[in-house]
């Protein structure tokens, strides 16, 4: 029985999404990161998210409806300017997402399966832009 080109890309979204459930919940078994001092910036928010987020620098007063824009915001960000990071300025990344990531908690309820789709595909493309420092390393 021959099977057809989209029964072989259901399997493959399927394996892709098992993978990126994999991967978030592997970050829930992950020992806890000490938290890293920034300077701050004006009104208290840590100067490193004003850079990487610009407007959605408040992280805990982003509404859901714009909580995909800053994940797009500290995607594009980071690419642009993670060429030249140090080990700590990764951290401070990574402590930033994971801000963004209790926050999506918060207001899960609020998003839409798109939103929360396409927020699981940034926060892979994410970790690759990471994982891509730590190969050239």
């Amino acid at each position: 029985m021959k099977r057809s080109n989209r029964t072989y890309a259901k399997v493959l979204l399927a394996g892709a999404l098992s993978f990126s459930f994999a991967a978030e919940a592997a970050n829930f078994t992950l020992i806890e990161t000490p938290t890293i001092q920034v300077q701050q910036g004006s009104q208290g928010v840590p100067a490193m998210e004003k850079e990487l987020l610009g407007p959605y620098a408040d992280i805990n007063k982003i509404p859901a409806a714009d909580l995909r824009q800053a994940y797009i915001m500290l995607l594009e960000s980071t690419r642009n300017k993670s060429e030249a990071w140090t080990d700590a300025e990764w951290n401070k990344a990574q402590a930033i997402m994971k801000k963004l990531d209790a926050r999506r908690k918060v207001v899960s309820n609020e998003l839409g399966t798109d939103d929360k789709a396409k927020i699981k595909l940034l926060q892979g493309e994410l970790r690759a832009l990471e994982t891509k420092k730590e190969i050239k390393d």
